[in-house]
């Protein structure tokens, strides 16, 4: 899915409580690749991040978010999943009012220690800039 503004906007305008949970980065196999998202509200979801163990826990603990979390998954020991590999996700929360603050812009910002951008988020931000949209990193 990506990182959809509308459809997080219509989402929220929707539910109310909306929180955005994203593969921020991947080490080894994993299901999706950085940048795959989900919405998940507390009667249903949207968006995939892969299915399996991974997305239902972080499904069901989505919410209880304050704003925003990064945390790391090792997925075969942890949820024992067959990947085998390790990924980070960035969870945010949004309700009404922080929508007024979004826009149209593309925003890339670091999560986490910084190290080289993945290539799909530059990919991203050459077809954006490609494009004419406003970039903010």
């Amino acid at each position: 899915m990506g990182f959809e503004l509308e459809q997080l906007r219509s989402a929220v305008q929707m539910h109310g409580r909306v929180a955005r949970v994203v593969i921020a980065d991947v080490k080894g196999s994993s299901p999706r690749d950085v940048g795959a998202a989900m919405l998940v509200w507390d009667t249903g979801q949207s968006g995939t991040i892969g299915g399996g163990a991974l997305e239902f826990e972080l499904a069901n603990r989505a919410l209880s978010v304050d704003k925003q979390s990064l945390t790391h998954h090792a997925l075969g020991p942890e949820l024992g999943q067959c990947c085998g590999g390790a990924v980070q996700i960035l969870t945010e929360v949004y309700e009404a009012r922080d929508l007024e603050r979004l826009n149209k812009e593309v925003i890339a910002r670091s999560v986490g220690q910084p190290r080289d951008m993945p290539l799909q988020v530059r990919r991203i931000l050459t077809d954006a800039r490609a494009t004419g949209h406003k970039i903010k990193t």
